[in-house]
């Protein structure tokens, strides 16, 4: 069982993975893991790992994880879930692209449906997906990089919309996107916040707007001072809507900016930029969540294949 301490603000506990940074395959380790979920149903950590192609699960307050799921994966980039508890995972090879559901031990289907796949940007299929989320009507939506858009599946649907951006058009402007990657969705105030990994942005998207975003983080170029971005990753947002919690992959930092500044404060960093595997150092952040009382931080850190987690306050 993984034991529960009051550690001090900046220093790690590993969650999932190897303490040391190393790389495994068994019930503990991870290898290159991409993104993580917390389930609100039952605090279950789901953590998608690189080599082999899997999902791991490890249930609340244990460091040993079991097998979610494996078949029919290639690379999964991002998970999510519902109310139902069912676990969306975005695979970015697997035919070309989709997004596999699972309800516990019971395979919900994909989408689009098995054996249908898109070989290049269209609103016909999944290309190369990096992130995902659902909403309370099982609308899917995901962050396609490589097409500039974040794409947006209905229920039952036999193919996409575009929620943001423009097909194969990426620009920093206020309506399009340049690589639109991990995405976060905050269906109380019918928001949807996505990293535009290469504009080094934030991008807020309202539900049932007119399509135009607004920039609250980062402001367009790459660099480290604390207006700016340097290949974002993963995001979250607090429970009241306020605070955007950044995983600043480049410049090795967790950044937490509250919505409306126009620069934000560094949360969890490495000094001048050292990567590093003690419980206080990363190496190559690139996804986060909150618990609901917004007391831990969770980061993917990737280049010690293992989920840190973070006391804040």
């Amino acid at each position: 069982m993984l034991n529960i301490v009051e550690a001090d603000i900046g220093i790690g506990e590993t969650v999932a993975g190897f303490c040391n940074g190393s790389a495994g395959g068994n019930s503990i380790g991870l290898t290159s893991p991409w993104a993580i979920y917390i389930s609100p149903c039952d605090g279950t950590l789901y953590v998608t790992s690189s080599s082999p192609a899997k999902v791991q699960a490890y249930p609340r307050f244990s460091r040993t994880g079991y097998l979610f799921r494996s078949s029919g994966l290639q690379n999964v980039f991002s998970i999510s879930g519902d109310s139902s508890n069912t676990i969306y995972m975005a695979d970015r090879i697997a035919n070309n692209g989709a997004i596999f559901m699972q309800r516990g031990s019971v395979d919900m289907g994909s989408i689009p449906v098995s054996g249908i796949s898109a070989n290049s940007c269209s609103l016909n299929g999944i290309y190369h997906p990096v992130g995902v989320a659902v909403d309370r009507f099982g609308d899917v939506y995901l962050g396609m990089a490589e097409c500039c858009i974040v794409m947006k599946w209905s229920l039952n649907a036999t193919n996409g919309t575009i929620f943001a951006g423009q097909m194969g058009n990426g620009q920093i402007t206020s309506d399009l996107l340049v690589s639109p990657s991990f995405i976060y969705l905050d269906e109380d105030r019918n928001a949807l916040y996505v990293t535009d990994r290469n504009s080094n942005r934030i991008q807020k998207f309202i539900i049932g707007g007119n399509g135009t975003g607004m920039t609250v983080a980062g402001n367009g170029t790459a660099g480290g001072e604390l207006n700016q971005l340097n290949s974002p990753r993963g995001i979250w947002v607090s429970p009241d809507g306020q605070r955007l919690y950044i995983a600043d992959a480049f410049n090795t930092r967790i950044m937490k900016w509250t919505i409306g500044d126009n620069q934000g404060s560094i949360l969890i960093d490495n000094t001048n930029l050292t990567n590093g595997n003690s419980n206080s150092l990363l190496n190559n952040p690139i996804h986060v969540a909150l618990d609901p009382t917004e007391t831990f931080v969770y980061i993917v850190d990737n280049g010690n294949h293992r989920v840190q987690r973070f006391r804040i306050r």
